[in-house]
């Protein structure tokens, strides 16, 4: 038997390994679109990938959510030190320039919201303010101060009387707490309509001064106001970073990306980052074909 015909078997099986792998990985991605004969469509196409584009994406995007985007990675990297240095030094940088400005609050805080919104948001202040108020006050007990202070200025009063003499802190007690009573019930009916228009007042007389002035009052240095913008940062993403995961729906960014994407730029991605893997995929199969066709010499 010549050399030719020895090495015959292993080069052909050679490269039939190697063909058969090529065509393998190239029917990953193609064909694009089905192929058509009449009423039948051949198998295998399209291509795996463009067949179960849909599936994939929903995969991708779920393995993603779930194994690489949770929410204990969402909170990790939104309290990193690069992102809080970033956001409290914006925030803070803003708040210093605010410092400066001319600006009334109500026109500052206006170029965030809506006039709609503001007016909403400053009722909602006006009556929580004014709930506050009046759950404070409800929660003193009249009675019992107006009789110690009343108490106290009735035997002021009569010291030396003989009037006083007649006077027992029980009858004392006996005048004033029906007093303090009263008030109590007064609070707890009119207290609102008595705080509010208070409350009112003070928010319009606020909302009113520039927020130059307002911030000077509060007499916080930089440091300061990047120590108190980081806290208040890292305590709200730390409360509320399972609602921000929850609110980025990552399955479906991902899911609708995927499938916006074309199919040669799928193909040109995966080439672009597994490129040697797959072609090692090829060369094995001409490796595995070669010494299939050696095997058959042997036996």
């Amino acid at each position: 038997m010549s050399i030719i015909e020895t090495l015959s078997g292993p080069v052909i099986g050679a490269a039939i390994g190697y063909c058969t792998n090529y065509i393998a990985v190239k029917m990953l991605f193609r064909p694009v679109n089905p192929i058509r004969l009449g009423k039948y469509t051949l198998p295998f196409t399209p291509g795996v990938i463009p067949k179960r584009k849909k599936e994939f994406a929903m995969a991708l995007g779920t393995t993603i959510s779930n194994t690489l985007i949770t929410q204990e990675e969402l909170e990790k990297a939104l309290l990193s030190d690069g992102m809080k240095q970033s956001i409290t030094n914006g925030i803070a940088d803003y708040v210093i320039n605010m410092s400066n400005t001319t600006m009334t609050i109500k026109e500052s805080l206006s170029s965030f919201v809506s006039e709609k919104d503001y007016e909403e948001i400053k009722s909602q202040l006006q009556q929580l303010l004014s709930q506050k108020m009046l759950a404070g006050l409800s929660g003193i007990d009249f009675g019992q101060i107006i009789a110690s202070e009343a108490g106290a200025a009735v035997k002021e009063k009569l010291k030396g009387n003989m009037l006083a003499m007649m006077l027992s802190d029980s009858m004392i007690a006996s005048l004033t707490e029906p007093i303090g009573e009263r008030v109590k019930e007064y609070i707890k009916n009119h207290g609102m309509e008595k705080i509010q228009p208070a409350v009112i007042g003070e928010i319009e007389c606020i909302e009113n001064q520039s927020m130059g002035s307002v911030l000077s009052k509060i007499l916080l240095y930089e440091k300061q106001i990047k120590e108190l913008v980081e806290r208040i940062y890292t305590d709200c993403i730390t409360s509320a970073s399972g609602a921000i995961a929850r609110q980025i729906d990552i399955v479906g960014i991902v899911k609708n990306k995927i499938q916006d994407m074309d199919v040669k730029d799928m193909e040109k991605l995966v080439l672009s980052v597994m490129k040697n893997e797959l072609d090692t995929v090829i060369n094995l199969g001409a490796v595995l074909g070669f010494l299939i066709g050696l095997l058959n010499l042997i036996f």
